[in-house]
């Protein structure tokens, strides 16, 4: 047996010799530790032998790989196959939330589309679709009224005044003469359209709000069917519906034709900017809703019988009587510098010169629409509206009112 003294420089020469090998310390080695040592170094290079050969084979299967043709790998068209068999349930589940959360949010948009309306208004008061509606005219709603059995009506209507025996007799003498027998139809017609109620569930009733409130404002959109907006018309709340609840869809239709005739609509659009105006402004369609009352108790005392007989129509002349009733405010209102506050008087005057002069109101009319169709002309027939509009309210003085009373007796429909 050797000496460790004699071993050590030995053992030093041998670690160093090998790289895996690392000398720890400078503790001389023992002969058992030297055949441990002999041992592990024929195992690594043995590990390197059979690394080497591995090496060898991979590199041999590369070469193999790329000279064979490209196989497709059909795992990849079967994993297509069954995403499109997966139920659109099943794969919105796979979306993570945010990204769920923000498709949801955007196929909750309204898209406003130009086309015909796909829903009817609910009359719930909720939140209704705006969607872009083409105007409806005259005729056609004319036409639906006209197909529209509304012979619940006629039972309720009042087409004359009750007078005491001494009125009877002094109308009878000194009155306007009876209606033609033959417009007695259409005259109990339009008394039937008074007492006819908005219907939410008619297309044909919404569509005469979009079409009024759109004529006026000039909006390209519908609106919605309840809101504040309607003030700006001159309604009196966000359902406009309450305020036509005294007159029914009467009250609609004169201010429609006014708003739909190409002859007319030039002063309708007028006299809304006056109602807008800062100091003179005013409900334009509480005014219009007003007219048109004022129109019908004139048709209701026979004093548009004279000129139903002479055209031998009823609706017509009462819409063009409204216009007349309408412009002929619109000079009182613009010249005397009236206000919200003088409103129920010039109201009440209104409605006392249109029963007594019903044909100066026609005749200021026409002289209005001979002046804008030939505006070159000398201004005397401007001149002679504006006496005709000022020469009955010399005696006259408007006090500060802000409602007109209703009268103690007024006549129902």
């Amino acid at each position: 047996m050797m000496s460790g003294a004699e071993c050590s420089p030995k053992n030093l020469t041998l670690s160093l010799t090998i790289p895996a090998i690392t000398v720890q310390d400078a503790t001389p080695l023992e002969g058992d530790n030297i055949r441990d040592l002999t041992v592990r170094k024929e195992e690594e290079d043995d590990g390197c032998e059979t690394d080497s050969e591995d090496n060898s084979i991979e590199q041999d299967e590369e070469i193999r790989t790329k000279n064979e043709p490209a196989k497709f790998d059909s795992s990849v068209f079967e994993s297509d196959a069954a995403a499109k068999a997966t139920p659109m349930s099943d794969r919105n589940n796979a979306i993570p939330a945010e990204y769920q959360a923000a498709e949801d949010e955007w196929e909750a948009v309204e898209t406003i589309t130009p086309g015909a309306r796909d829903t009817e208004p609910t009359g719930t008061g909720g939140d209704v679709p705006v969607i872009v509606g083409s105007l409806i005219l005259y005729e056609e709603v004319l036409s639906h009224f006209q197909s529209t059995n509304l012979t619940e009506y006629i039972k309720d209507i009042k087409t004359s005044v009750q007078r005491t025996a001494l009125g009877k007799l002094k109308h009878y003498l000194f009155g306007p003469p009876k209606l033609a027998s033959e417009l007695h139809e259409e005259r109990n017609f339009v008394f039937t359209l008074g007492l006819c109620p908005f219907d939410n569930s008619c297309s044909i009733h919404c569509k005469i709000l979009q079409t009024v409130y759109r004529q006026l404002t000039g909006n390209k959109f519908d609106c919605p069917r309840y809101g504040s907006h309607w003030e700006q018309i001159g309604f009196q709340g966000n359902d406009p519906v309450t305020d036509l609840r005294g007159m029914g869809m009467l009250a609609l239709l004169p201010a429609l034709n006014f708003l739909t005739d190409n002859k007319t609509l030039p002063l309708a659009r007028e006299i809304y900017r006056l109602s807008l105006h800062e100091t003179q402004n005013f409900p334009f369609f509480v005014m219009s809703i007003n007219i048109t009352r004022i129109a019908l108790q004139a048709m209701r005392e026979g004093c548009l019988n004279r000129e139903c007989n002479k055209r031998k129509q009823v609706l017509p002349i009462l819409n063009i009587f409204y216009v007349g009733l309408f412009y002929y405010l619109f000079q009182i209102w613009k010249q005397q510098h009236k206000t919200i506050r003088d409103s129920g008087f010039v109201i009440k005057d209104l409605e006392q010169f249109a029963k007594k002069h019903p044909k100066q109101i026609l005749h200021n009319l026409n002289l209005y629409f001979a002046e804008k169709k030939s505006p070159k002309q000398s201004p005397s027939n401007s001149t002679h509206r504006k006496q005709a509009a000022t020469s009955h309210n010399t005696n006259l003085t408007f006090a500060s009112v802000c409602e007109m009373k209703p009268k103690a007796e007024e006549p129902s429909l």
